[in-house]
């Protein structure tokens, strides 16, 4: 029997072409998950584009800010999560570094996940309290060295980019350095302004409203090329230690299985917001160079992250 249509058929029927195939008529909201604490870059960076992607998906996206143990926690979660789509979850460098480092985690990065989308590039800058003595990573490498006390530098916890990069400039500086763990990195850049620690490693977008405000110092940053964001600083291999390179990444990953149309559709969407001037002028704000690839462009650029931060754990005696 064919049934009239009425005025709200037809919407119903226009509004769920609208949408891809993969997400008509989700059975729940889209969730993205960050495995930091509210306030720090990785929060800024996943929000950032979770703001975003829900209008352009339109689907109802409920961020989850699920911290621990340098984001495996979250990481174990999503592994486990239903490979349906309807889970996202925020990675970056500090997953990788944690799989060499961390023991009894639950899963392997490399086959637990289906790289989604990149989203961006940043380095790390090596900081000082603003009111430190120490003007340059010579000076700061003498004052390690003459000390009878060990400089303390701060990181997030074991497996994280900044005990690792932190690590491996005490390796490459022929140095002693003793670390201590914050909660978050906004606790760690606190900790280092009132002198509990006397360096860190942080992420651009992390470190760089405290270094405009005047709080702490730049000395250097861990990538190969000078970041845009602070010219004048110079690159760790420019202050002495050559070939150093330890950039930081973040991407969005989903649980391994999710089906192919539906990564390809995300990929798709997320590389459009990229492009778009608004959002990377947002991410070009933070410090952070806006990065756009294939899913399967994404999963090699993963696979050689995983083996230079095996390497650097290596060099930096970190391996679990």
């Amino acid at each position: 029997m064919n049934l009239p249509l009425t005025r709200r058929s037809l919407l119903a029927a226009a509004a769920s072409l609208a949408l891809p195939p993969a997400f008509a008529q989700p059975a729940r909201p889209l969730r993205f998950v960050i495995g930091f604490p509210s306030g720090g870059s990785s929060d800024a960076m996943g929000r950032a584009l979770a703001e975003r992607l829900a209008p352009a998906l339109g689907l109802p996206l409920v961020v989850e800010n699920r911290p621990g143990a340098g984001g495996t926690t979250a990481a174990a979660a999503v592994a486990k999560a239903e490979p349906d789509g309807s889970t996202l979850m925020l990675a970056s460098s500090h997953h990788l570094v944690a799989q060499y480092v961390q023991t009894g985690l639950g899963y392997d990065f490399a086959t637990a996940f289906e790289p989604v989308a990149a989203m961006a590039a940043v380095p790390s800058v090596l900081v000082v309290a603003a009111r430190s003595r120490v003007g340059s990573v010579r000076e700061l490498i003498s004052a390690a060295a003459a000390g009878p006390d060990r400089l303390r530098y701060g990181s997030v916890g074991a497996g994280s980019t900044q005990q690792a990069t932190a690590e491996l400039f005490r390796i490459r500086a022929g140095i002693k350095l003793d670390g201590v763990a914050f909660p978050g990195g906004n606790a760690m850049m606190a900790g280092l302004a009132n002198g509990d620690i006397e360096l860190a490693f942080e992420t651009i977008p992390s470190a760089l409203a405290q270094i405009r405000a005047g709080k702490v110092r730049a000395l250097a940053v861990s990538t190969a090329k000078r970041s845009f964001a602070l010219p004048d600083v110079p690159t760790l291999a420019e202050a002495g230690l050559s070939n150093f390179d330890a950039p930081v990444w973040y991407g969005a990953v989903a649980p391994a299985g999710t089906p192919r149309a539906t990564v390809e559709r995300l990929n798709a969407t997320v590389n459009r917001l990229l492009d778009s001037g608004e959002f990377k002028a947002q991410l070009l704000q933070m410090g952070a160079t806006p990065v756009t690839m294939t899913p399967i462009e994404w999963a090699g650029a993963i696979r050689l992250d995983l083996k230079r931060w095996e390497r650097l754990a290596r060099q930096a005696k970190l391996v679990a």
